[in-house]
């Protein structure tokens, strides 16, 4: 019997990836960068004590095609695909994987932040040290917080996906998780590797400098840094359909209630087009250079422009084939204050594009659960009561009874009724197990 059929699914992924380990330069290439910034973790992985996020098998795969030729790579990918999710989904399915599932989204959705904050500053040295000899500096320590930035993001979307295969597991009464592929859709560009952004000199460190932020710093390779804070973990919840039942400012109980597209009270300002086809420009150029960190600071500063003008840009992104930066943008958005989170949804929705609204709104439901409040009387301020009940939707089905709760908090009346029903929408079991929990706040509200 091969051995294959002797092993568990982590430990045959742990020797396809030794496997694939021992055809690459380990002091060359993306494999080099991780063995540099991270061993320990890199050996954790090969030896069969973790699973590595799956852009980084990516990354690897990539060193190989670059030694051997693209044949290589179109032979190893899709066995490296299935054997990636199947130990994922063996890994998921043990007592504490949902746990930890969520300590490390928590790690990494401050990891995104905060290589975004980085680039953002970042950005700003190179435009003050220009014609400066410090502006070299500045710039490799910018590609590197760009791809800090990427990687995190894609790390974040493969734990929301790990989280939301465990909960539809747990509704459909299995034992585990289903194997989700880690990247769906098309293959996304590997980004700039080492040899194409500015690369560390040799003898020096792999990671950039970065300032103190006051939390643990390692595991840099696999994302896992645990931490202490409060944000809870998210995945993205159902869209289902609008809230049911109790309305929000008096609407009929038994009519559901959807937010179709609204057609905008006016035509769009040609300004706003030739200023979206313009950004649309700018990032087409800095992505055909080679330029990530820019690109990045482009588009941070666009997600702050007025909401209606958002789908503009992202329509103009898609025109000039940055289709990618869609994602990147959306994630960028999620982190808006929750007012203007809000307007972009019901713009994106008044515009037409619906999913984009759902997936900021899915996005959004990462943030701690008194913004998640916030952002949902938002919506319902803007008459978007459909989109409030998409976002409570993810808030019952990610977190702990309790947790949601303590969101119907801010404003008990209104979102009270409105949680109930996007927890019905989850289960019965778990609406009866929300109610519970705000009759027990209740209590301790006034004891």
């Amino acid at each position: 019997m091969p051995d294959a059929q002797l092993l568990g699914p982590v430990a045959v992924f742990a020797r396809f990836l030794t496997g694939l380990a021992h055809q690459l330069d380990p002091a060359a290439g993306w494999y080099g960068v991780f063995a540099q910034r991270d061993p320990e973790g890199l050996r954790a992985c090969l030896d069969g004590r973790d699973i590595p996020p799956w852009d980084v098998v990516e990354s690897m795969l990539h060193d190989l095609a670059a030694d051997q030729g693209e044949h290589a790579l179109r032979s190893a990918l899709p066995r490296a695909r299935q054997l990636h999710a199947r130990a994922l989904a063996d890994h998921d399915a043990g007592p504490a994987g949902r746990l930890a599932l969520q300590e490390r989204l928590e790690a990494m959705l401050r990891e995104h932040r905060d290589a975004g904050l980085r680039a953002r500053e970042l950005q700003g040295a190179v435009w003050a040290a220009a014609g400066t000899p410090e502006a070299e500096r500045f710039a490799r320590e910018l590609a590197w917080a760009d791809d800090d930035h990427t990687r995190a993001g894609a790390r974040v979307a493969e734990l929301r996906a790990r989280l939301a295969a465990l909960a539809l597991a747990a509704d459909d009464g299995r034992s585990g998780p289903t194997p989700v592929d880690p990247a769906p859709g098309p293959d996304p560009a590997p980004g700039p590797t080492p040899k194409a952004r500015p690369a560390p000199r040799a003898g020096s460190q792999a990671e950039p400098p970065r300032k103190a932020t006051g939390r643990p710093r390692g595991a840099r390779f696999a994302g896992l840094e645990p931490t202490a804070e409060d944000t809870p973990a998210q995945v993205p919840g159902d869209p289902g359909s609008a809230p049911r039942g109790a309305r929000f400012a008096g609407a009929c109980d038994d009519a559901p209630q959807a937010d179709g597209p609204r057609p905008a009270a006016a035509p769009a300002d040609p300004e706003a087009r030739r200023a979206a086809a313009d950004t649309a420009s700018r990032l087409a150029r800095l992505r055909a250079a080679g330029d990530g960190g820019l690109a990045h600071a482009e588009l941070c500063a666009a997600v702050t422009r007025p909401a209606p003008e958002l789908p503009l840009l992202m329509a103009a992104l898609e025109q000039a084939g940055l289709g990618f930066d869609v994602a990147t943008f959306l994630w960028e958005a999620a982190c808006l204050p929750p007012a203007a989170l809000a307007a972009a949804a019901a713009a994106l929705a008044a515009a037409g594009r619906t999913a984009d609204s759902g997936t900021l709104l899915r996005q959004a439901a990462a943030r701690p659960v008194e913004e998640v409040a916030h952002i949902a009387l938002a919506l319902l301020a803007l008459d978007r009561a459909g989109a409030a009940g998409e976002l409570l939707t993810a808030l019952a089905r990610a977190r702990t009874p309790q947790e949601s709760a303590a969101s119907a908090g801010v404003a008990p009346d209104t979102l009270g009724p409105l949680l109930l029903d996007a927890a019905e929408r989850v289960s019965a079991h778990r609406r009866s197990d929300i109610a519970h929990a705000l009759r027990l706040a209740r209590q301790h509200a006034d004891p």
